[in-house]
């Protein structure tokens, strides 16, 4: 391609007409974005990016350069539509409108414009063209046996669609077929299908008001199931697939329209059949007359839904005037049907019972606000709520996270289980209360910090949200997770893009309740071999995967490339689940020990080695139905075999109902301030094992040697201990809400059996209160050893405190080793290989 500077202006055709209302081809740059990238959880704009805006909607074409991935999961986007919403209600939810089904790379080819009022195309990165029609035009790279493929995007002013139409030309010698295909990437809580009665494809998210319509000009839309969605098209002729001969051609039209809800997609496909808009104003108020905002507005005809949307902040709704039924419902006010003719009046006021409300007030001991996690669990016949889908923000499923403790919300008449909690340091409180309708029900709670953990911070290392690609989570919801759970430090580590938390923090106002910092999860194949995560790193906003660098499919070359990152500066390497046998004695996969992938050896930090409680278990343990290496088992026989590296445990959280939280890391600090925590002693903690990893428990451990309080080490540390005579003291904290009743410990691997203390075999070692256990135990080590101490309640769980899946977990706490020299030597690893040391397990 030429060079844009010169080769741009010779594409640019003006067509001059008398002026207009304008719509806006730009190119993103730091000048333009604040004004013209759109709002909305599936954002995937940069820089250099197109952006078509009107009145009506803003949209964003990808810059067609190689490598352009909106992220890990939604790739090759370049010339692809990626973000789309109507101006008035900003909410974009699209992954990628892929034209052609991702079949062909394509570069730019020129613009167009109707009636232009402003125009700068100079240079590629700096489009600035105004009009009252804009086309970007883009071509497939040639290929041979294929016909040549022009897309354009054409906005008109006023207009509520993107026009898309693709060109087919064969300018080869024999008959060529064409594909009359796309796909649309819409993912987890939207519905979709075609609609035969109208010729649109559709796709509804109505937890975050966001629908996609597809309109096919002379041609039938069709719709088929998949992750990525195929929309195909049937000609006039009853053909998907069409062969054009040397020489002809053939163009493809539709249009993409963005609304708020199906009632406005349907409301531009009558329009486009050349059937007058005839609308109907629905108002939805409860009997004291306040509107009710989102409630649920379904128009059924015949049998049949045939569109449907929620109400505004107004509790206003606009929607088709068809002969039907309205099923009018929200959670609180009950459910009326309505019927609607053919010949309604302009507009129709509905009217559902006041709803009951829950107004909470939740604070700390003093009085203060505090972030929490409410859950209310329906009871005497009366059902759990239903608030949203997991991928929310503040209200999901059945829970509601607070960032201050202070919210109104309403519920159904009836009866109901409160539990509210802020994490595993704190008593939770766990109440009843009944709602009755049209009043409003007072919830008020003190939140007691029960555990002490001076010194020590708690820590996720690993989470992730829409930006992953892989999820559709918020952003905000994760960051609201993680608050409310008591998580002081979380690194931002989405898949294979830097990004950060600051913004949601800020918007929270909890910038001093988490620290955080810019991170990745660099993600690469074979899974799970080749995921390592990173922090700090050093963002550049709005530019490819933030700035981050890309993935590699030899293990070893990507975590090199992630540890010598920003200069190879001082941050934290994180192996995320591996497979311990795979990656350090079979590179392979076929079962012979081998030297694994000894490249990434020199370059991880830490090492993810939970779940936890299989610390207890054989070397194989069952997972999704097959069985796998045992982690934290190979963790111990890696320790002994001479390779140090400190274990940790994260959720890997990817929704965020319940998904942060019931695992996490304590590590040394030298603040207990979460506004005061700097990255970097983060790092460094983890690094040398100063570190406990717990599905709850708060566990410490210290071992002393002699009599001197200077000879004393925590998890991490080395410790000279001549002859071998040391005392261990162990102490354990738990909440109200799940308990400890064993205490092991390891010694070089093994759980010694003279050191097993359980609630029933040592009643007296253990206490009922937050204190669970508190003990100075003698150890006489015969030679060099590591301990880890490790605490379990084995009849006890999370509970529902931690929801219906992570509430099944144990509470488990695990301690890094303590490395005893007992020799004057220094400290030397046993070589005990804890039985056949593990290879890869086929899978």
């Amino acid at each position: 391609m030429k060079n844009p500077r010169t080769f741009l202006p010779l594409l640019l055709l003006v067509v001059c007409t008398a002026p207009v209302r304008a719509a806006d081809l730009v190119a993103l740059s730091p000048q333009t974005w604040h004004e013209y990238v759109p709002q909305g959880k599936e954002v995937d704009a940069i820089y250099g990016d197109f952006v078509l805006r009107n009145d009506q909607l803003v949209a964003v074409v990808a810059h067609p350069r190689r490598g352009r991935n909106a992220n890990m999961t939604v790739r090759d986007v370049g010339g692809c539509l990626i973000d789309l919403t109507r101006r008035d209600r900003q909410s974009d939810q699209l992954s990628a409108y892929y034209p052609g089904a991702q079949l062909r790379e394509l570069r730019f080819g020129g613009i167009n414009v109707e009636a232009p009022e402003t125009y700068d195309a100079s240079e590629l990165d700096r489009v600035f063209v105004r009009g009252h029609r804009v086309t970007i035009r883009l071509v497939a790279a040639p290929r041979e046996k294929e016909p040549d493929t022009e897309v354009s995007y054409t906005l008109e002013d006023g207009k509520p669609y993107v026009e898309l139409s693709t060109t087919f030309t064969n300018r080869g010698k024999s008959p060529v077929d064409v594909e009359l295909v796309d796909a649309i990437r819409a993912d987890r809580s939207f519905e979709h299908g075609p609609d035969g009665a109208a010729d649109l494809f559709w796709a509804y998210d109505k937890h975050f008001g966001q629908a996609y319509g597809v309109l096919g000009e002379g041609h039938v839309v069709l719709g088929s199931n998949a992750r990525q969605l195929m929309v195909r098209y049937r000609n006039a002729e009853g053909k998907t697939v069409v062969s054009l001969a040397p020489g002809a051609s053939y163009r493809l039209t539709r249009r993409i329209v963005p609304g708020a809800n199906l009632f406005d997609l349907k409301r531009v496909a009558t329009e486009w059949g050349g059937k007058p808009d005839r609308s109907v104003g629905v108002t939805v108020k409860d009997t004291a007359g306040k509107p009710i905002v989102g409630a649920d507005v379904v128009l059924t005809v015949g049998d049949k839904r045939n569109a449907w949307g929620r109400t505004d902040d107004r509790g206003e709704l606009s929607v088709l005037m068809t002969a039907g039924t309205l099923s009018i419902s929200a959670l609180g006010h009950g459910k009326k049907e309505v019927p609607l003719s053919a010949d309604a009046g302009p507009t129709l006021a509905v009217e559902l019972p006041e709803a009951g409300a829950v107004v909470a007030r939740i604070s700390d001991e003093q009085g203060g606000p505090i972030p929490c996690k409410i859950q209310f669990i329906g009871r005497e016949g009366t059902p759990t709520p239903d608030f949203g889908p997991d991928s929310g923000e503040f209200a999901i499923k059945n829970v509601y996270y607070s960032p201050d403790g202070q919210f109104r919300r309403v519920l159904d008449p009836g009866s109901y289980d409160v539990i509210v909690s802020y994490g595993p340091e704190y008593n939770a409180v766990f109440t009843q209360l009944d709602v009755q309708r049209g009043k409003e029900t007072s919830l008020a709670a003190k939140l007691i910090r029960a555990v002490k953990t001076d010194g020590w911070i708690s820590a996720d290392f690993h989470s992730h949200s829409s930006p992953s690609g892989d999820n559709t989570s918020s952003q905000l919801g994760r960051v609201l997770n993680l608050l409310c759970e008591h998580v002081e430090y979380a690194p931002c580590t989405e898949h294979n893009r830097l990004s950060t938390y600051d913004p949601h923090l800020k918007r929270l106002g909890a910038e001093r309740r988490m620290g955080t910092c810019v991170g990745i999860e660099l993600t690469g194949s074979p899974l799970p071999l080749n995921h390592q995560n990173a922090f700090p790193l050093v963002l550049r906003p709005n530019t490819q995967d933030g700035g981050g660098p890309t993935a590699d499919s030899d293990p070893a070359i990507q975590i090199e490339r992630l540890a010598l990152w920003d200069g190879a500066s001082d941050k934290l390497v994180q192996v995320n689940h591996p497979d311990i046998g795979w990656m350090f004695r079979d590179r392979n996969g076929d079962g012979e020990p081998d030297s694994g992938f000894s490249g990434m050896f020199g370059h991880m930090d830490v090492i993810e080695v939970h779940p936890l409680r299989t610390i207890f278990g054989d070397a194989l343990v069952p997972y999704e139905g097959r069985m796998q290496n045992n982690t934290i088992r190979n963790w111990l026989q890696l320790l002994n075999q001479g390779r140090r590296i400190p274990g940790v445990s994260n959720t890997d959280a990817h929704y965020n109902f319940h998904g942060s939280g019931w695992l996490r890391n304590y590590l040394k600090s030298p603040t207990d301030d979460p506004a005061e925590i700097r990255a970097l002693d983060v790092v460094h903690a983890a690094e040398r094992g100063h570190l406990v990893m717990s599905t709850g428990p708060f566990l410490e451990v210290k071992l002393r040697a002699g009599e001197r309080p200077t000879n004393e080490a925590i998890p991490g540390d080395d410790l000279a201990g001549p002859g071998g005579k040391t005392t261990l003291s162990v102490r354990v904290q738990c909440p109200n809400w799940f308990d400890v009743d064993r205490v092991q410990v390891f010694l070089n691997g093994v759980a010694a059996e003279p050191l097993n203390f359980t609630r029933r075999s040592s009643p007296e070692r253990f206490s009922n209160g937050t204190v669970k256990f508190e003990q100075d135990i003698p150890l006489r080590l015969e030679k060099d050893s590591h301990v880890i101490v490790v605490a379990i309640g084995e009849q006890s769980k999370l509970g529902p405190v931690m929801g219906p899946e992570h509430g099944n977990e144990l509470p488990v706490a695990v301690s890094n080793p303590i490395f005893v020299d007992v020799d004057g030597g220094g400290f030397k690893a046993n070589g005990d290989t804890l039985g056949k040391l593990p290879t890869k397990i086929s899978r």
